[in-house]
């Protein structure tokens, strides 16, 4: 909810800047570090070195200091140990039960109610100030909302039309983009609970649905769905296959680079051969992040994702993810759940993959799947219930 606050304190108290923005992720980030300082370990230490000295050991190549890669990559580490030493799958619920609670009440105000919040949040002089958006670019006029606020003529919304009009819904995330991947988080992790939750799964899954019909998020409507099928599909260790993902769609992506012919849209075929085509064209120098990495990649995912951090990294970190053992099936499958959406997410955009909003949740959701093997607590693999003995059971109460 951090950019929602600052956005209130730009549009009644002080004019925002990017500094500002920075200097409120800094203080994120430095309270995670101190949550963490009482929980240190050595493993914790010893990769944030390792992919640190990489990142330097790339700066000297490039003759350059890239602060966004740092930045990026501190986001999955921090939060996802951050989730793995505070948060169980119990804390982790209430919590994101809280957020989704907000966000649909902060999103159904923003409905029925635009002009009050946009009196109280002007969104668009909020992205002027920081510097995302420029005031010649805003094709909507006299409008608060963020640029793809409102579809504009010729496009379209996409779910219930005639019933939503064209407002897409962004709640306290300032834009319906970050609205949607939260919809997709909110969903796999329902998702990935057990039959005997059937309660909760529920809660998540049409919370998420609710959200993504408000803010028209076509990225949400086909990743939703393609996580339902994949839950009713997908059984026990068959999850791990979600490590090829990434692979898959980079290839697809370079398939449609080479073979579309089509005429090139603003659209998801029109983005997704934009990306194929930008990664046909990387020589080993961009693979392995020293040249390009300057380079506005934004809508390019997998061309951001490369060009920052080199192939090395991002392969060593995504393997990483997979030698983590998860106690049960319900981990199993959010991770598996989490690797769907990353992969697609990668291939229309690489920055909003990266957006602290969305992405501190998604890594401390994944964090708190181990919460009780970073406790060293044993679990019985391919059960959704932890199986204790009576001073384990003892130690957990």
């Amino acid at each position: 909810m951090y950019q929602a606050v600052l956005a209130l304190m730009h549009t009644h108290l002080y004019r925002a800047s990017a500094l500002a923005v920075a200097a409120a992720e800094l203080v994120i980030y430095l309270a995670c570090v101190l949550v963490l300082a009482r929980r240190i370990r050595l493993e914790f230490v010893a990769i944030v070195a390792l992919v640190l000295a990489y990142l330097f050991l790339l700066s000297i190549f490039r003759n350059a200091l890239e602060f966004k890669g740092f930045r990026d990559v501190m986001i999955p580490l921090l939060f996802f140990w951050l989730g793995r030493h505070v948060a169980d799958i119990g804390y982790a619920d209430r919590v994101l039960k809280l957020l989704v609670s907000v966000v649909l009440a902060f999103g159904f105000f923003e409905l029925f109610f635009m002009d009050q919040f946009t009196r109280l949040l002007d969104i668009f002089s909020y992205y002027v100030s920081t510097g995302t958006v420029t005031i010649s670019t805003n094709f909507i006029r006299d409008s608060a909302l963020n640029l793809n606020g409102l579809r504009p003529e010729g496009i379209g919304r996409t779910i219930l039309p005639s019933l939503l009009g064209s407002h897409r819904v962004s709640s306290v995330f300032l834009e319906p983009v970050s609205l949607g991947n939260f919809s997709v988080i909110v969903a796999a992790w329902g998702l990935s609970k057990p039959r005997t939750e059937y309660k909760q799964m529920l809660f998540f899954v049409l919370s998420a649905i609710t959200l993504i019909a408000l803010s028209d998020s076509r990225y949400g409507l086909i990743v939703v769905t393609s996580l339902i099928a994949m839950r009713m599909a997908v059984r026990g260790r068959f999850n791990v296959a979600a490590i090829i993902l990434p692979f898959v769609s980079i290839l697809v992506l370079v398939l449609i680079g080479l073979f579309f012919e089509g005429r090139v849209a603003d659209n998801i075929m029109g983005r997704l051969f934009w990306t194929g085509n930008t990664l046909l064209s990387f020589d080993v120098e961009k693979m392995l992040g020293v040249q390009g990495f300057n380079l506005p990649y934004g809508d390019m995912g997998y061309a951001y994702l490369l060009s920052r951090w080199g192939v090395l990294l991002c392969i060593a970190l995504w393997v990483a993810l997979w030698m983590v053992k998860m106690p049960d099936e319900r981990g199993e499958r959010f991770r598996a759940y989490a690797a769907l959406y990353i992969s697609l997410i990668l291939t229309v955009s690489g920055t909003s993959f990266f957006a602290l909003k969305t992405a501190g949740i998604l890594w401390f959701l994944v964090g708190s799947c181990t919460y009780w093997m970073a406790k060293k607590t044993p679990f019985s693999y391919g059960t959704d219930t932890p199986k204790f003995s009576g001073r384990e059971l003892s130690y957990a109460n």
